[in-house]
């Protein structure tokens, strides 16, 4: 079980790691360091899952897009999140096949090219599955995996994070000083930042991150699903039995930030309709709502990395603001400080293959490759600046 530990504590012998933000990212990256021996510290100020991971459809499905580093990523991270969920917490993953339909002209030149090129085994749907479709549904074009997952996000959350000394804090401060980073009264020699599109707690402004709400509910239906689909929106049995969990990322637009509050009716009504697009539900009872919001980077690749301390190396190179080319191993960064971000709706498929690139740096001292890396966005945003 979750050690909670309350504050204020006096004298704390510095942790190996210490992670603020207790989202899939911070907790998949707390259970691989913790396995790899560290001792580690995980922070949140409203629980574990308690934001968009708490409130995700948390499905293994592989992102239908062209060539390109996306795709690569992609594809290497949904092979390892399949393995790495049904390994280690079968209990909290339902595999199931998964249908993927196309929603629009552009989606389905995508999934045609995706068809061709993936070597990912996909099937033609059976008679009982086409008959659950609607009209508009199974006129388009589609993908049939045989293998997908949806996983319990709070369920795995709070497995990954048990045993890790957990702290319920808002971090409003981070201090360094003689290559230890305090927060609040932990210390700790590596800080992660895996706080999505929360406020920043450092002057990184340069970082390209969006915000994107998201709404799930879980219902009770008498109608039987047998696969995961994903078409206007996700509908899939979960590991409860007899529930279905309906969601959105990218279609419901709102921002927490807004001074609004977010109409979870309307929220729900809106889901409820694309689903009907899809297939009839019969008999529903709505359950639960779950909302939260989600971070993706602006470019659409994920984030982790260091983080350039701007100040210091726009004094040290001036000229960047007028377009010079400096390589980014001459940047200053923060010491010890890696960001985890910018996982979009896939944070469920990225975050083990983000861990484990994460705990091949810290323990091996592993490069992490360039293209994921914050500094990317540097650049351009000096030259606005």
């Amino acid at each position: 079980m979750l050690r909670f530990i309350r504050l204020p504590i006096s004298k704390i012998s510095p942790y190996d790691v210490i992670i603020i933000g207790a989202g899939i990212n911070g907790c998949c990256s707390a259970y691989t360091l913790a396995q790899a021996g560290l001792n580690v510290a995980l922070i949140d100020q409203d629980g574990i899952a308690s934001g968009g991971s708490g409130a995700a459809g948390a499905f293994i499905s592989p992102k239908i897009s062209k060539a390109g580093e996306l795709k690569e990523i992609m594809g290497e991270a949904h092979a390892e999140a399949l393995e790495f969920y049904t390994t280690h917490f079968p209990q909290f993953t339902l595999t199931k096949p998964l249908l993927h339909i196309a929603n629009s002209p552009q989606e389905s030149e995508k999934l045609d090219h995706f068809k061709r090129e993936t070597s990912l085994h996909h099937s033609v749907i059976d008679d009982e599955l086409y008959t659950l479709l609607t009209p508009e549904a199974s006129e388009d074009s589609y993908i049939y995996f045989s293998e997908g997952a949806v996983v319990d996000a709070q369920g795995v959350c709070n497995a990954m994070a048990e045993g890790i000394d957990f702290y319920p804090l808002k971090v409003e401060k981070l201090i360094h000083n003689d290559d230890i980073w305090q927060v609040g009264d932990l210390h700790t020699r590596h800080l992660i930042l895996a706080i999505g599109a929360y406020p920043k707690l450092l002057p990184i402004d340069y970082v390209g991150l969006r915000g994107i709400w998201g709404h799930r509910i879980d219902i009770e239906t008498s109608t039987h699903i047998p696969c995961i689909l994903h078409h206007h929106v996700s509908i899939s049995p979960i590991t409860q039995e007899g529930i279905v969990a309906i969601g959105a990322t990218h279609d419901v637009h709102y921002s927490p930030f807004s001074g609004e509050v977010y109409d979870v009716e309307q929220g729900r009504e809106i889901l409820l309709d694309k689903a009907s697009k899809t297939l009839k539900l019969n008999n529903i009872n709505i359950l639960k709502d779950y909302t939260g919001l989600r971070s993706g980077s602006n470019d659409y690749l994920p984030m982790l990395g260091s983080l350039v301390n701007a100040e210091e190396t726009l004094k040290k190179y001036p000229h960047i603001r007028h377009g010079e080319k400096i390589d980014p191993s001459e940047y200053i960064y923060y010491p010890n400080v890696t960001m985890i971000n910018g996982s979009g709706g896939y944070g469920f498929v990225l975050a083990p293959y983000l861990a484990k690139q994460l705990n091949e740096f810290i323990i091996k001292g592993k490069p992490i490759a360039p293209i994921l890396s914050p500094s990317r966005f540097f650049p351009r945003w000096a030259k606005r600046k």
